[in-house]
């Protein structure tokens, strides 16, 4: 999706949403409840993780200026099979599911939201064939060339957890 695509999109999405503050290390969504909202993140950064063998596993971070809901609950009304929250304090805007519904009759509204949908599918794709795929240290590297902020904003140990490796391993990576 191109940018002033994503901007009109949001644009669309979120003139009547509703403006919420949460500070460093709050649940925006929490695994095994509903969410009926849909989200526009103005400022902060967020991880989205879920529980594994008795650990917490990062399987995202988002920055500024993404959008992004839960969309097992959002859609389908049912329990959130992962938990969203805040790494430094957040503003995000929000929206219910009625206002989705009567922006749904907008056909620009419509093919904006499509593209959207389909570039999300399109990133989990990559990232679920890059867990497979790419050893550790590639993973790491290609973290590094093509999402840079996360190496600078995020705690060590969260990196380490996205990439499916220990602390440990992270550190004698980012040592060679």
């Amino acid at each position: 999706m191109k940018d002033h695509e994503l901007h009109q999109l949001t644009d669309l999405l979120f003139k009547s949403g509703k403006e919420e503050k949460y500070g460093p290390k709050s649940v925006i969504i929490e695994e095994g409840t509903v969410s009926r909202k849909f989200y526009y993140l103005k400022k902060g950064i967020l991880r989205g993780w879920t529980h594994y063998d008795g650990k917490e596993v990062t399987f995202q971070f988002l920055f500024e200026n993404h959008i992004f809901c839960c969309s097992e609950s959002f859609f389908y009304h049912q329990p959130s099979s992962y938990t969203v929250e805040t790494i430094e304090a957040c503003s995000l805007l929000s929206v219910e599911k009625t206002d989705i519904d009567t922006l749904s009759e907008d056909i620009t509204f419509v093919n904006l939201f499509n593209k959207y949908l389909i570039s999300r599918v399109n990133d989990y794709q990559q990232l679920l064939i890059s867990q497979i795929r790419e050893k550790p240290e590639m993973r790491y590297k290609k973290l590094l060339e093509e999402n840079p902020e996360i190496i600078l904003c995020i705690p060590q140990h969260l990196i380490a957890s996205y990439l499916g490796m220990t602390p440990v391993s992270l550190s004698r990576i980012r040592n060679r």
